[in-house]
């Protein structure tokens, strides 16, 4: 995570710093004299305590700015006037500290916009892979029995490559099977984080697993190989599919 710091006192910014350390030492910290690289399309800090009154550009001006170049930074505004921040919910402020700084009060407000920040990362990782679901290929279109036919993928329990050709085995009732040629490295990169490559043979659609073991997995009523080196990695994707599927 990174924090910046930006106010015209080498002071101010050295007792922010200093408290910043005690709330995390893990915490990546710049520091900024002045507003102009706070405004910076290059600007990438998770959390920015920000001076209201500088030299130049000042703070409230540079937080709208901030927030122009489309930034979720988490930010605290740091004042000596306490009636400067009126206008800080203009900008989404997350809080404000007036010098001269309590350490409480100072500690108190950094550790919740380490949270706050915390939080921001998550929910933009959810909508990032929320829209990523909702660009995933949801059909395909083979080539098969000399008729061109669309797949749903999630209808796929399972693939193989047999004689040069992939064999779809559907989760239908009846165990309808599509062949077509093609190479399953193909399929693998369109299929989708809800299936796993469990072997180089094999592709595997997580919904349908059965049961598994470091040597099979069982879908539906055929069992599929599990390649040396790939139990760990299939136990991490099942894991995975069934916490999005609960949403945890």
């Amino acid at each position: 995570m990174k924090l910046a710091i930006c106010d015209d006192e080498k002071q101010i910014r050295d007792i922010i710093a200093e408290t910043v350390r005690t709330v995390s030492d893990s915490i990546e910290i710049e520091f900024y004299s002045n507003a102009g690289g706070v405004m910076s399309d290059d600007f990438d800090a998770d959390i920015l305590l920000l001076d209201i009154q500088m030299p130049g550009t000042d703070g409230m001006t540079a937080a709208r700015q901030l927030r122009k170049n489309g930034k979720k930074t988490v930010i605290v505004f740091v004042t000596a006037v306490e009636e400067q921040v009126y206008n800080a919910f203009d900008v989404g402020a997350f809080n404000f500290i007036v010098k001269p700084f309590k350490n409480n009060r100072l500690q108190e407000v950094l550790t919740g916009a380490v949270e706050q920040a915390k939080k921001q990362k998550y929910i933009d990782k959810t909508l990032s892979e929320n829209e990523a679901e909702k660009n995933t290929i949801q059909s395909i279109t083979v080539k098969t029995g000399g008729k061109t036919q669309r797949v749903i993928l999630s209808e796929i329990a399972y693939a193989e490559v047999f004689d040069r050709r992939i064999v779809l085995h559907m989760a239908d009732k009846d165990g309808t099977l599509i062949s077509y040629y093609g190479k399953i490295s193909d399929l693998a990169r369109i299929t989708g984080k809800n299936f796993f490559r469990v072997h180089r043979a094999y592709i595997i659609n997580l919904a349908y697993v059965r049961s598994y073991d470091s040597k099979l997995v069982r879908i539906g009523d055929f069992d599929v190989p599990v390649a040396r080196g790939k139990y760990q990695e299939l136990v991490k994707a099942y894991l995975s599919y069934h916490t999005r599927r609960e949403g945890l």
